[in-house]
């Protein structure tokens, strides 16, 4: 409802108190009032509940909780700001309710912002197939990566994220508990950050197989329930997938401060490190080749630029340039 109208609204019902001792002059000033209603419902009903119910003009903030990354990257950014404005800050507000761990949070698409719910549309529509949603997963910390994430939204353009987390607290407990007294095993008082994280490699690898059963048999609901494409399954079992890899190894890499990615592409999952003011390739699975009998660890893939990653393959580790364009850089 614009502010003509609202006075005009209001400005109205005072003539009434006034002028009350004519009914024809009230008659006239009630259908008036009608009328108005009647052409202007929409946007009087869209004012009452977003200034009145809603409260849109309050400040949204976010509670984070301590596995909140808070980082900045080319393809996504931390927002303070849940008015989504277009279509790169309505990702931004996403990326941030994933970071923060809320499992429930809402916000609002700016009147400004026309195409908001028909975006919002599309993004639901390419997750039940294939989006960029799941590599939302690769830039926050492990424990607040999501395993569904669902959205409501009415006409308003109110928007409700609800995110189902891939760890549960028991799951993290247990995790904490193993990368802790790791550390304490393998990383000693003289090493610097890149022998730590060679160490780190080096165990990971030492310690578990690749599940190629589970790999090979991705489509089969006896493995439903197994956890190995994360780093619970690969503390507790001993087997994993490259997402049990890659989160294990992630956690090493946060411990030491060290800015890591976990590139997502078709069908695979590693690290990206930045070291030495570079950004370079860390995958732990590859650098652990599946054999029958001979418990291997190579190092072909420890911290490894595009150009030797590309050299030793390019199939599976063709990865989005646009979304993880810090490897490019």
């Amino acid at each position: 409802m614009t502010p003509f109208y609202f006075s005009f609204f209001y400005g109205t019902i005072i003539l009434v108190i006034i002028l009350k001792k004519s009914k024809l002059f009230i008659y006239l000033i009630l259908l008036s009032i009608l009328g108005i209603s009647a052409v202007y419902h929409e946007e009087i009903s869209k004012y009452i509940v977003s200034n009145w119910i809603y409260n849109r003009d309050k400040k949204i903030t976010i509670e984070k909780n301590e596995y909140a990354l808070n980082n900045d990257y080319s393809f996504v950014q931390i927002t303070d700001d849940f008015n989504a404005k277009d279509y790169k800050h309505l990702i931004n507000i996403i990326y941030t309710i994933l970071d923060s761990g809320e499992d429930s949070f809402f916000f609002y698409c700016d009147d400004s912002y026309k195409s908001c719910l028909d975006d919002v549309k599309k993004i639901i529509k390419e997750y039940s197939e294939d989006s960029f949603l799941s590599d939302l997963n690769s830039f926050i910390h492990p424990f607040n990566s999501y395993e569904e994430i669902s959205f409501t939204y009415n006409t308003l353009g109110k928007i409700t994220v609800n995110v189902d987390r891939q760890y549960s607290k028991e799951e993290i407990k247990v995790v904490e508990e193993n990368v802790k007294r790791i550390e304490q095993e393998i990383w000693k008082e003289d090493m610097d950050t890149k022998a730590k994280i060679e160490a780190a490699h080096n165990y990971i690898i030492n310690t578990t197989k690749y599940d190629k059963e589970r790999a090979d048999n991705m489509n089969d609901k006896k493995y439903l329930g197994s956890n190995t494409h994360t780093a619970y399954g690969l503390f507790t079992d001993h087997y994993a997938l490259c997402g049990g890899y890659s989160d294990a190894m992630a956690l090493f890499l946060i411990d030491l401060g060290v800015p890591n990615i976990r590139i997502s592409a078709d069908n695979h999952v590693w690290n990206l490190v930045y070291i030495d003011k570079k950004w370079l390739h860390l995958d732990v699975t590859w650098d652990d080749p599946y054999t029958e009998k001979d418990d291997l660890l190579i190092k072909e893939y420890f911290l490894v630029d595009n150009d030797s990653l590309f050299k030793s393959d390019k199939m599976e580790h063709n990865y989005n340039k646009e979304i993880y364009a810090e490897a490019t850089n």
